[in-house]
């Protein structure tokens, strides 16, 4: 299991909700968010007028296309951290939310157990354990 939050993702006057997964191994230099091409439809990017950038992933290098700002907040029902600015980007056959790891430090994510998705929010008390929440899969 990997640790899964419900996020909140903002574009322009578009708002949807989805699960995203917490990956510390995504790295990037400012915060970042992956979103499906089915999740960027609906928020409302112009997909024709993507430009490619080429991406070092595990393995090898891929192509990721840049699809511009948003506003991500992780949302719990009895907490929700502030708004964050990330750059959005979509790789072709990647199906679920991704945020990257200054993204968490950003949301202010810790993840407690990994292997099992368990989370809290920074600042909690360190028995505050929060589960991750049932994966979100955007296939159009």
């Amino acid at each position: 299991m990997v640790v899964r939050v419900r996020v909140r993702i903002k574009y322009k006057d578009r708002v949807v909700e989805s699960a995203a997964v917490a990956n510390s191994g995504y790295e990037t230099d400012k915060p970042e968010i992956h979103m499906p091409l089915a999740c960027a439809k609906e928020l409302g990017f112009r997909l024709a007028e993507l430009r490619g950038e080429s991406y070092r992933v595990v393995g090898g290098v891929t192509s990721a296309y840049i699809l511009g700002e948003v506003l991500v907040q992780v949302i719990e029902e009895d907490k929700s951290s502030e708004w964050v600015r990330a750059r959005a980007v979509t790789v072709p056959g990647e199906y679920e939310v991704i945020l990257s790891d200054k993204l968490l430090d950003a949301l202010g994510i810790e993840i407690v157990k990994a292997g099992i998705g368990y989370w809290r929010f920074s600042g909690e008390p360190i028995n505050r354990i929060r589960k991750s929440v049932e994966p979100q899969f955007w296939i159009e």
